[in-house]
């Protein structure tokens, strides 16, 4: 794990991410002067399944896979690429991580932190619905592979 200055700018940001397309350039701006860069190495955890955390992810470039316990065994639920952000419902409702996220191979991830992103979305309500409607999809999907 390495952190370091991002490498992006906001337009590539907007490019790459629904979540910045719902900002103007001054919340794209502001989102990113917080944000820290982070290099994953393949098999790293990112954040496990009932940890407390507060950060968002957007994944600069690279694979990760998303899985959750299933009474006991390790149950796959999806593989995010490039352009996802991820950890947005611990972010906006405090709740505990309910999924491990893991790198497939070398993953860049800009990381915003949870007092950078809630000042944004105060905001900015347009991206604050990207994040909820992200959100809901990610637990109804993920309800239905737990039932498989």
């Amino acid at each position: 794990m390495g952190l370091g200055t991002v490498s992006l700018d906001h337009e590539d940001l907007a490019k790459v991410s629904r979540l910045f397309e719902a900002l103007d350039a001054e919340g794209r701006h502001a989102l990113l002067s917080s944000s820290t860069h982070r290099l994953c190495v393949d098999g790293e955890v990112i954040c496990r399944e009932g940890e407390i955390g507060d950060d968002i992810y957007v994944i600069a470039s690279g694979e990760v896979r998303v899985t959750a316990d299933d009474l006991g065994q390790e149950k796959e639920l999806s593989i995010l690429r490039a352009g996802t952000f991820f950890g947005e419902m611990a972010a906006l409702n405090g709740q505990r991580r309910t999924a491990t996220v893991t790198a497939l191979g070398d993953v860049e991830l800009v990381v915003f932190p949870f007092a950078a992103v809630q000042v944004v979305l105060r905001d900015h309500p347009r991206a604050k619905e990207v994040l909820a409607q992200a959100g809901i999809q990610r637990t109804e999907e993920t309800m239905q592979k737990l039932m498989e």
